[in-house]
This record gives C-alpha cells, sequence and structure tokens, in this order.
C-alpha cells in the first residue's frame, strides 16, 4: 500500500509514505484531518491527518505556492483530494466494485478517526518528514 501511495505522492508532492509498524501515537498529528468511506460489501475508511505545519507543507506542495499563500480553504481542499486520490487507488488496486463516499474535513480538536481496533485489518502510513499519517482499515467510521 505505501508504494502504491507513494507512487502518486512521490511524483506530484515529493512525499513517500512508509508503513508505521510501530503505531506511533497519532495526537500531535490531528490538528486538521480528512476521511473518506468506502462502502459496500467490503467497506474501508481512508483518513489522513497532521499537525498545523504538515497540512501547510502539503497544501504548498499541491498547489505549487508559498506557505505563506497557504489559505484555510486549500488547507481543507488539499487534505480531501489526497484522501480521494489514496481511496480511488485502493479501490482501483484491489478492484473493488464500490463506489467512493465524499471526503469531509474533520476540525482541528476532533481527532478524524480512532486509531482501528487491533483485531481490524488496517494499515497506517506515515511521511515522516511532514508528519503526515495516513491510514486504511477495514469497516466505516
Amino acid at each position: 500500500m505505501a508504494s502504491v501511495v507513494s507512487g502518486v505522492t512521490q511524483t506530484m508532492l515529493g512525499l513517500t509514505f512508509v508503513p508505521d509498524a510501530a503505531r506511533t501515537p497519532w495526537r500531535d498529528l490531528v490538528w486538521r484531518g480528512a476521511v473518506l468511506a468506502i462502502d459496500g460489501a467490503r467497506p474501508l475508511t481512508v483518513g489522513l491527518s497532521s499537525d498545523r505545519e504538515g497540512c501547510t507543507a502539503l497544501t504548498a506542495a499541491l498547489f505549487q505556492i508559498g506557505a505563506d499563500e497557504v489559505s484555510d480553504e486549500m488547507l481543507s481542499d488539499s487534505l480531501c483530494e489526497l484522501v480521494n486520490m489514496t481511496a480511488g487507488l485502493l479501490k482501483a488496486h484491489l478492484r473493488l466494485e464500490q463506489a467512493l463516499g465524499l471526503p469531509r474535513v474533520v476540525p482541528a480538536g476532533q481527532p478524524p478517526v480512532p486509531p482501528p481496533p487491533d483485531s481490524a485489518n488496517s494499515v497506517v502510513l506515515r511521511a515522516e518528514h511532514l508528519g503526515l499519517v495516513l491510514w486504511v482499515f477495514e469497516g466505516l467510521a
């Protein structure tokens, strides 16, 4: 999954995601997030969150502008776009015949999705230099 997502993010944004095998606590990386559900026979949830610095860096890279030019609306749009791209890649990779939901932004102070339970099939990816956390798990949040 990390290589699938990084295939797009490395080219577009210079971001490489790696598995977070240690399941590092996310408490400092939930300033803002976005989630997208893929409902159907095999329901999945895709989410992305970061701190303010990570969200700003992601947005500046996506819009190809300076960090000082990033607006609040652009921050939300960039999170939603990356979640949407990831969900689309996942859907194609798994050959799911299920409709993507619409991404939704989760405001500051509200964790986008709690870490999935240990019993759930899940993958958590990190882009360390930006502190982005991207996760996918079975079930709907």
